[in-house]
């Protein structure tokens, strides 16, 4: 097996242990998430997406909002676990498809062009695992596979005391990952809430791939 393939199994088994402990990050029954998740969800503008990615979808609670202005909707997470309970919550979303698939591995073109990439608190882990050079290889994919004039929605938590992958610098340094590849940057705010007493702090990123020259 591959160093690359190694990572890749790992990561899968450490993230998919977490999950079969159920709603591990409680995505369902906090405030805090609910009120992040709306906040995402307000970032998109009302605007209605023909098809839709989402990275690291866990137990799909955002995949499920996403799905009200979605008309098709990929949505994958690397955990086995967390695509079989997203899949149970998520079995009246005929427009969604749930799959098992590392980002890292993802043949971006096989499903065609993206009008949206939704991307929440996933990409430090690929910083973690993976060197700078798959991160950012990856990051140009994701460009290549977005429709001209599609959107990409980042979301990062930052922490600079307790978690030194989500150092403030580290996922700003993220952010202008995807505007070196060709994004432009359309909105960006910060989010802050409150989850279990820990007090939080996300960047929301919203990037466009500019139309092309002559494209109607």
């Amino acid at each position: 097996m591959t160093e690359r393939a190694l990572i890749g199994q790992k990561a899968r088994e450490f993230c998919n242990e977490l999950w079969q402990r159920g709603d591990f990050w409680d995505f369902e029954s906090s405030e805090y998430e609910r009120a992040r998740c709306a906040r995402l969800l307000t970032m998109l503008d009302g605007r209605r997406y023909a098809r839709a990615l989402e990275i690291g979808c866990g137990a799909g609670y955002f995949t499920r909002l996403l799905a009200g202005i979605a008309d098709q909707i990929i949505a994958f997470d690397i955990a086995p676990a967390a695509i079989a309970r997203a899949r149970t919550l998520g079995a009246d979303l005929r427009t969604v498809e749930f799959r098992v698939a590392n980002a890292m591995d993802y043949e971006w073109h096989a499903d065609g062009l993206w009008d949206l990439v939704v991307f929440s608190d996933t990409i430090c882990y690929l910083g973690w695992l993976y060197t700078f050079f798959d991160v950012a290889w990856f990051a140009a994919e994701l460009f290549a596979a977005t429709r001209s004039g599609g959107r990409l929605l980042l979301a990062n938590t930052m922490d600079e005391v307790e978690d030194k992958l989500l150092l403030p610098y580290l996922i700003r340094t993220y952010r202008d990952l995807f505007l070196n590849v060709g994004y432009r940057l359309e909105a960006e705010e910060t989010f802050r809430g409150t989850k279990n007493g820990v007090d939080f702090e996300i960047l929301i990123s919203l990037f466009a791939k500019a139309p092309e020259a002559g494209a109607a």
